[in-house]
């Protein structure tokens, strides 16, 4: 598209000689260190449009993001335009229809608090504070993702800015292909979304399970909490076991169960009579405060880090758990974990390629994580998670795109599958110039048409 005159930057514009430039270029992820020409901060969509033609008249690379939370830094960049959508918050309920309207800038914490108050749920992600555009378009792993399925499963349109500066609806009824490209097909490929429907859920109470060990556990305690994945499990129960070492080791079993404390209770007497739990907590509680405590247990300020979430397909065999205990008891750096988060259910009674998101019948995700309080830290701890994650490649099949890795090579049969090639077709016909591109983006394939 050709402009007669400069388009106009709108919005809030943050410029490296501003006193807020700082603040402004920095990333969750705090190893990566970038220094943009410019931040557009989007208060409406006609800001996100105009940023996206200025940027096009200038011949300027642009990136987006909405929570800062991509873990490789790619949501930030030297010398281009950065479009923020954070402050982009508006949230309206449909009662009538149970649905929920809302624009892109809102964190997973926003979310539930806003829509819980109503006694309303859209499946959030696990971390407070990452922004609902990119946790959507990845897929949205949920703690409550067993009976109710991903968060694209409860999407049901997606306004989205091209790469002319036009606007267009994503449904299941207008503009079908693009739609299933951004249910799984991950941030920034094919424009900038601006507000997203979703189907909610009603809640109130919940019961909530919080179950600890010392390390010494972990085998045996692994071992059982693996059967609450499987497709016979209870789905209302979505497990997740958090394993923690360096200053503060912890192994920690939690989850959300759409039942009473007491069904959760016998649900999980095999976990219980497992190892020698120091402390039980199951009850009825507020879904909200539920939700409060598993984010708790997540990554909450701003630290450097490498990360990457491989998919587990099968039950982990006794050698791949000896490879786990290995890898969490020989930490390089001053903190390292490993999370497993439950997955089947609802998530797997979806057909692999019905969304751009293909892992449909891993059993669950690991999150590989490493971080560190000194910069001499940083390699030992890149080299613990890349070495622990190609130890596991045996066991594990596939990586979420919500995790990028650009460590990893054969990348888009890890994060797409046989979802890949019709992924780069769609990006043909949406974005036929390739003008949102960054490591690890969808190509556009000029072959047959959708």
């Amino acid at each position: 598209m050709k402009y007669k005159k400069e388009p106009e930057l709108t919005g809030r514009i943050v410029l490296p000689n501003d006193p807020l430039y700082n603040s402004a270029r920095q990333e969750f992820n705090t190893f990566f260190n970038k220094f943009p020409l410019v931040i557009v901060f989007a208060r409406e969509t006609q800001d996100v449009i105009n940023a996206i033609r200025w940027a096009r008249y200038n011949g300027v690379p642009l990136r987006m993001r909405s929570g800062r939370h991509n873990y490789e830094g790619v949501s930030a960049l030297n010398g281009g335009l950065i479009i923020d959508v954070s402050e982009m918050k508006q949230l309206e309920i449909n009662q009538k229809k149970g649905t929920v309207t809302l624009q892109t800038g809102l964190r997973n914490i926003e979310i539930i608090e806003e829509l819980g108050s109503q006694g309303l749920v859209v499946p959030p992600g696990l971390c407070p504070t990452p922004g609902i555009a990119g946790v959507t378009l990845g897929g949205g792993h949920s703690s409550l993702s067993r009976p109710w399925g991903l968060v694209i499963d409860n999407l049901l349109e997606a306004e989205l800015v091209d790469a002319d500066g036009c606007v267009l609806h994503a449904s299941a009824d207008r503009n079908a292909d693009l739609f299933w490209a951004l249910r799984g097909g991950g941030g920034g490929n094919f424009g900038v979304c601006t507000s997203f429907c979703f189907r909610t859920h009603e809640i109130d109470t919940v019961a909530y399970a919080a179950i600890n060990w010392e390390l010494e556990d972990l085998k045996p305690v692994l071992k059982v909490w693996q059967e609450y994945t499987l497709p016979d499990a209870d789905i209302r129960f979505t497990p997740l076991l958090s394993i923690i070492s360096g200053e503060q080791p912890l192994l920690l079993a939690q989850g959300v169960f759409l039942g009473s404390a007491k069904e959760l209770r016998e649900l999980l007497r095999p976990l219980l009579r497992t190892g020698s739990p120091s402390s039980v907590f199951i009850e009825d509680i507020p879904w909200v405060e539920a939700a409060a405590r598993i984010g708790r247990t997540q990554p909450v300020s701003p630290e450097p880090f490498k990360s990457v979430g491989p998919y587990v397909d099968a039950l982990l065999p006794d050698e791949a758990i000896d490879i786990i205990q290995r890898f969490i008891t020989n930490p390089p750096t001053s903190a390292v974990s490993l999370l497993f988060h439950g997955l089947g259910g609802a998530v797997a009674d979806i057909p692999s390629k019905a969304t751009a998101y293909f892992q449909r019948k891993a059993l669950s995700n690991m999150s590989i994580y490493a971080t560190w309080n000194e910069p001499e830290g940083a390699g030992p701890g890149i080299h613990w998670v890349d070495q622990f994650r190609r130890e596991m490649l045996p066991y594990t099949n596939g990586v979420y795109i919500n995790t990028q890795d650009l460590s990893i090579e054969n990348w888009p049969k890890d994060y797409y599958g046989g979802n890949f090639e019709r992924l780069t077709r769609i990006k043909a016909k949406y974005d036929p110039e390739n003008f949102f591109r960054f490591p690890q983006s969808i190509p556009p394939t000029f072959g047959c048409r959708e």
